[in-house]
């Protein structure tokens, strides 16, 4: 469905400002339509149609009432013999009552309020509800009714939707949360049901309607605030036994001098403590990361001291390839306790294990230089953790098989005098709508003829065969590069293994 602004744009003269002034209203008209227990409509001309026809450019229904409207409407344009009052709305730029016949059995009660901006009717604001029945109602929808009322000559003043208006970061308090109805001189004159208990909450035990506004403890600067400045104003407290309160204060202006104003109360008491929890949860879950890198760095000292004490060159590199495993989860784990979530930016890891290997394989007989192309987005730590361990196995084989020392050594063999690197190993990172392709080409000897990854009987193949197709669900291929030599490991994983705790899965920007 097109946005309001789309809308505006293809069907209207409407000017950026006039759309942006639109804007604002509805982002802040929830709190219009609980006022009036009504539906309210938006409507601008279509500039389009020389027959003054109209465009719906929003609706929004009320929490407080039941809505008129079970489809969409937003988007269709109507004839002006289908929409009499808001066309007179339109002409008069003045506010329209009337009766609207719907069906054989309904009367829609109307109320058209122009939107003006800077002296201009640049739209039309309808509330519609059934017509009420005649008897008066209690003293909250009276109240409620005023104050809509009130709204709508700002409105058609120009001087609602305020310009410079605060936004909330989080939900804005709507009219069933609870709601301060204040006059002009800083008292109480009405407080909804929701309201008082709110207050009690904070501790005000006595009568809150006629007391000041600035004895409730919501903070007597918001109303003043409000009051100077011409807009609304947002505030939060909490008080030392951690009650907490979101404040949302509307100013009422008369031909911009403020008459009173309503103030939306929300008690957040609930949502603040659950936010301190998982505040606490994601610094003991980051803690729990960094402990386990500590861990496993410890492990890898000791067995470099045992590797030291070995006669035997098999054991010690059995042990060094012990290391350099888990020093690839080690770097996962250093990268989680760093992130706010269990989830990583693959290339992030890609990097330190490529130090890592090395640090553990290069040397002046083997000058291998390796580099890394692309990005896979983001991925969840456990996918992380066994694609570091998969990613270091091939680095390992890679410059282990590809690149024996006498070859490297040997210039006619296309090595060196081991002053540049003699080779080279490239991981490719690629994230597609179907998984994630993690690509290990090196420029070396190429595999033996007739070697088929599936019965490989080294341990490191073995490694990776398993993580790639028991954990991941994915598949590994071993191809010779299609021009020149070298070769190609390539590891695909599906994208529902690719999947965080929110269930979709990041792609990378």
């Amino acid at each position: 469905m097109a946005t309001l602004p789309e809308l505006a744009r293809a069907h209207s003269d409407l000017d950026e400002v006039r759309i942006a002034h639109l804007q604002n209203l509805v982002s802040v008209w929830g709190l219009l339509a609980d006022l009036s227990f009504a539906d309210l409509v938006l409507y601008a001309r279509d500039s389009r149609r020389a027959d003054g026809s109209l465009v719906l450019l929003g609706h929004i229904r009320p929490t407080t009432g039941t809505t008129l409207y079970r489809a969409d409407l937003v988007g269709q344009v109507f004839e002006p013999r289908r929409r009499p009052l808001i066309v007179k709305a339109f002409e008069a730029e003045c506010t329209v009552d009337g009766a609207v016949e719907v069906g054989s059995e309904r009367t829609v009660h109307l109320t058209a309020v122009p939107v003006r901006r800077d002296g201009e009717t640049i739209a039309v604001l309808a509330r519609e509800r059934l017509r009420p029945e005649d008897r008066p109602g209690s003293e909250q929808e009276r109240t409620y009714l005023t104050v809509f009322d009130r709204f709508a000559r700002m409105l058609e003043r120009g001087e609602f939707p305020y310009q410079d208006e605060e936004r909330l970061r989080h939900r804005t308090p709507r009219v069933g949360d609870g709601l301060l109805l204040v006059d002009s001189d800083g008292r109480i004159e009405f407080a909804s049901p929701n309201a008082v208990s709110t207050l009690h909450r904070m501790g005000v035990t006595r009568g809150v309607t006629g007391a000041r506004f600035d004895d409730t403890g919501l903070g007597s600067s918001m109303l003043r605030s409000a009051f100077a400045r011409r807009t609304a104003v947002i505030d939060e407290m909490e008080r030392p036994d951690e009650v907490a309160v979101v404040s949302h204060c509307f100013p009422l202006l008369d031909a911009g001098t403020p008459t009173g104003a309503i103030v939306l109360v929300r008690d957040v008491t609930e949502l603040r403590r659950r936010d301190r929890q998982l505040v606490s949860k994601d610094a003991t879950i980051r803690e729990i990361h960094h402990r386990v890198k500590n861990n496993l760095q410890t492990i890898s000292s000791l067995l470099r001291l045992q590797a030291r004490r070995l006669e035997g060159e098999e054991a010690r590199e059995a042990l060094g390839e012990s290391v350099r495993r888990i020093g690839a989860i080690s770097v996962v784990h250093e990268t989680l306790a760093q992130s706010a979530d269990d989830e990583v930016g693959f290339a992030e890891i890609v990097r330190p294990l490529v130090r890592v290997v090395e640090e553990s394989v290069s040397s002046p007989l083997r000058p291998v230089s390796i580099t890394v192309e692309g990005d896979a987005g983001v991925v969840p730590g456990q996918v992380a953790t066994t694609m570091a361990v998969v990613l270091t196995e091939l680095l390992q084989n890679a410059v282990d098989h590809a690149f024996p020392t006498a070859q490297l050594a040997d210039p006619e063999a296309g090595g060196t005098d081991g002053d540049s690197a003699a080779g080279w190993v490239r991981i490719q990172l690629d994230r597609r709508a179907d998984g994630l392709i993690v690509r290990v080409v090196d420029d070396g000897v190429g595999i033996p003829e007739g070697f088929d990854v599936a019965d490989a009987s080294g341990l490191g193949l073995t490694i990776v065969r398993t993580f790639v197709e028991g954990e991941l669900g994915g598949h590994i291929r071993l191809v010779p590069v299609e021009r020149g030599r070298g070769t190609v490991a390539e590891v695909w994983v599906p994208t529902n293994r690719l999947v965080g705790p929110w269930g979709d899965s990041r792609d990378p920007v």
